[in-house]
């Protein structure tokens, strides 16, 4: 985001300036931001893990948690990276988990 943006935003968000980029139509230098998590309303960063990419479809938001559901996604965690582990780099995906469980949580 722009520091235009960021200065909109920058109580509510956790943002890291950038290198300066040029941009076309633009006549000088565009800082841009990276946003490293949400605020919450002491100003302590709330982190949100979001990745989306073939084969993953990722999003924690572990304030949003409880102590069961966060016991429950711990073991989904734990069974998805044995299997990426036994995956080979380019190879085949690894099949399901025995029994049928497909990880999911909900």
């Amino acid at each position: 985001m722009s520091y235009e943006t960021y200065a909109l935003v920058r109580d509510i968000v956790a943002a890291d300036a950038l290198a300066p980029i040029t941009m076309k139509g633009i006549g000088r230098e565009v800082i841009p931001y990276t946003i490293g998590g949400l605020l919450d309303e002491t100003g302590a960063i709330r982190h949100i893990f979001s990745e989306h990419t073939t084969g993953l479809d990722f999003y924690l938001d572990p304030t949003a948690v409880d102590s069961q559901a966060a016991e429950r996604i711990r073991g989904v965690l734990r069974k998805a990276l044995a299997a990426l582990e036994k995956a080979s780099p380019g190879g085949e995906p690894a099949p399901a988990p025995a029994g049928g469980v497909s990880g999911k949580l909900g």
